[in-house]
């Protein structure tokens, strides 16, 4: 098994627990002396606790993409952790609607993302069969500097400054794959990437 499994295989356990006092304490150990595992167990809860109150037949599938999901951009925070690497926490375009729920009559899209100590919501609108109108916000953010968001996919790039809340809009952005840089100043404080 691999040691992002072992570790997110512990925290479930602890949350279950099903762990003896002992190990409980060891792993509360673990988890508040590392940054990264601090974020990480805060999503893990997340996720459990709703799992807690979810029908887990309807969930188990995009249970599965979403822990996937996370895994991967587990792996990729800790594979450079002087940038704060986005992980995924919610898409709606995995999650079934619940029981009796029409779809609406935009088809909109919502992600959510844990990038260090901030939020990251965004919400994607479809303009086109081939374009989206993105609009986000970024919560618990402390810099100085104006909050620019960088989109790269190959050679486009698309750069927006966001307001003094932290919102920012795309208007017309073509479906592909991005990398989305959160930039303070010249400081990158932030990547995430997604797919249009």
């Amino acid at each position: 098994m691999r040691k992002e499994d072992d570790k997110i295989e512990l925290m479930l356990n602890y949350l279950s627990g099903n762990l003896a006092a002992g190990k409980r304490r060891e792993t509360e150990r673990l988890i508040s002396t590392n940054r990264g595992l601090v974020g990480l167990f805060s999503v893990v809860k997340g996720l459990f606790l709703e799992g807690q109150r979810a029908n887990w037949n309807q969930l188990q599938d995009a249970t599965l993409k979403l822990a996937n999901r996370l895994f991967i951009d587990y792996q990729k925070s800790e594979k450079s952790p002087k940038i704060n690497h986005g992980i995924t926490v919610f898409d709606s375009l995995v999650l079934p609607l619940p029981e009796g729920v029409r779809p609406a009559a935009i088809d909109k899209r919502r992600l959510k993302y844990k990038v260090g100590d901030m939020d990251l919501d965004i919400s994607l609108y479809p303009i086109s069969s081939s374009s989206y109108e993105m609009i986000g916000q970024v919560f618990d953010l402390e810099a100085d500097e104006r909050l620019t968001v960088r989109l790269r996919s190959g050679k486009r790039e698309y750069r927006e400054v966001a307001d003094q809340f932290n919102l920012f809009r795309f208007m017309r952005i073509p479906v592909a794959k991005y990398v989305m840089d959160l930039l303070a100043g010249r400081n990158r404080i932030g990547t995430v990437e997604l797919e249009l």
